[in-house]
């Protein structure tokens, strides 16, 4: 090989998106790959999640934007790099797990492939349209909702499309993927504290098994919308940003802002909104859209406000089954409120106290409102004997109307952009995720 050559292969050997370019080629022959950003950005989030200890990734953008070949890549280039790694790759459907199987085969009888990868070889023994295994004992297998891994252990745990669009609207099929996780696919990891995690899809509806693993905490989420809502700035490789503000489109060159308002036109409102803008809307309407929230770009600090808000909502116990304890912490200047602080928490009544003397020795709140409801009285009880500043700040409430009601109530000062949101913080994309239930 020439020394061009074997740089090329050294680098597809070790970068995940480099590989993806190659594997592009071998599944679309004759039609060229269009370097884009976000396939990079998905490359690296993927390679990173994979590759270190007790990685949990979700990443949803829309449909046809190359998530299904980046997750067919990501197979092969991780059994290459190591052929007794195992891998579960988990669809919605036979005929989507079969589809997938036959692309992985093929990169991996490509010979370009075993060029990269030469210690890689398939047991002809084990080799089947819905698992391969090499000579080294790892191996690809493929699933489908409600098929059976009985003795079968994962280094890597792959769900991709899980869920499919025309049955997410039905509670029992929701239900069915969501138990088919919880009670099926997460026992599959050899290590629980090792092995990884990757969730990758279109947002479907606001129950859908994004949500629901959002909602359970630890997981990093690569979100990129075919329209941005709202800043960013996405790692991609050697140290580069993808950076892009409200209203930018993800990929021009694939989808433009015209041909997706055409699609809009197309599939209707909820559905563009659920599986491009990647924000899904109950039945009937969101009460709250994040469209609503301003953004503030400075770094809080408590001096900056007039007035500042704790309102903590308790539970009972750190139990998986337990509702969480909550804690919003809100400023008010120039205005508006300034949501600045998200605690959403497991705790149980120890942790939960602590918690909170720590939130108000950070943000020394005028007011702490805390539900007379779960712990909340021995809460108040406590916390009134034990700040030694102003413990009459520390006030309680019993709510008269349901969450829903309430909600309504305030709506016509979330629409008027009088509560605003941080540019970045670690706990907003989950803050987002629970206003759209």
């Amino acid at each position: 090989m020439t020394g061009t050559r074997v740089q090329l292969r050294n680098l597809q050997r070790i970068n995940l998106y480099a590989f993806v370019r190659l594997v592009y080629g071998i599944l679309n022959p004759g039609r060229p790959f269009a370097p884009a950003p976000h396939v990079e950005a998905m490359c690296f989030a993927l390679q990173k999640a994979a590759l270190e200890d007790r990685g949990r990734l979700i990443n949803t953008m829309p449909p046809r934007y190359l998530k299904s070949i980046v997750g067919v890549a990501l197979c092969a280039w991780l059994l290459g790099r190591d052929p007794a790694f195992r891998i579960l790759v988990a669809s919605y459907g036979a005929d989507l797990a079969g589809k997938h199987s036959r692309s992985f085969r093929a990169v991996i009888r490509h010979p370009v492939f075993r060029e990269i990868f030469p210690a890689f070889a398939v047991n002809p023994s084990r080799d089947t349209i819905l698992e391969v295994e090499t000579t080294m004992g790892g191996s690809r297998k493929a699933i489908s909702v409600g098929g059976a891994v009985t003795g079968f252990g994962a280094d890597l745990i792959l769900i991709d499309d899980i869920a499919k669009a025309s049955d997410v609207r039905s509670p029992v099929k929701r239900e069915e993927v969501t138990s088919f996780y919880d009670e099926t696919l997460f026992s599959r990891l050899d290590a629980k504290d090792k092995g990884s995690i990757i969730v990758t899809g279109q947002r479907l509806d606001e129950a859908d098994i994004v949500g629901h693993l959002l909602a359970k905490d630890g997981f990093e989420h690569l979100n990129l919308p075919a329209i941005a809502a709202e800043p960013q700035s996405v790692p991609l490789y050697f140290g580069r940003t993808f950076k892009r503000m409200p209203g930018d489109v993800l990929a021009p060159h694939y989808e433009s802002r015209e041909t997706l308002e055409r699609i809009r036109l197309d599939v209707g409102d909820n559905v563009f909104t659920a599986q491009y803008l990647q924000n899904p809307v109950p039945p009937g309407g969101n009460r709250i859209r994040w469209a609503w929230f301003p953004i503030y770009e400075d770094a809080p600090l408590r001096r900056d406000y007039k007035f500042v808000v704790q309102s903590l909502d308790t539970a009972f116990s750190a139990e998986l089954t337990s509702d969480f304890c909550v804690c919003i912490t809100l400023g008010y200047r120039d205005g508006c409120w300034d949501v600045l602080d998200v605690m959403r928490q497991r705790l149980d009544y120890h942790q939960l106290k602590k918690m909170t003397h720590a939130l108000i020795d950070k943000w020394k709140p005028d007011r702490v409102l805390i539900e007379k409801a779960a712990s909340g009285h021995s809460l108040v009880s406590d916390l009134r004997r034990e700040l030694t500043h102003n413990p009459h700040r520390i006030i309680t409430y019993s709510p008269r109307d349901d969450k829903a009601t309430r909600v309504e109530v305030q709506n016509a000062k979330l629409e008027a952009g009088l509560v605003r949101v941080p540019t970045a913080a670690p706990w907003l994309a989950l803050f987002k995720n629970e206003l759209a239930v």
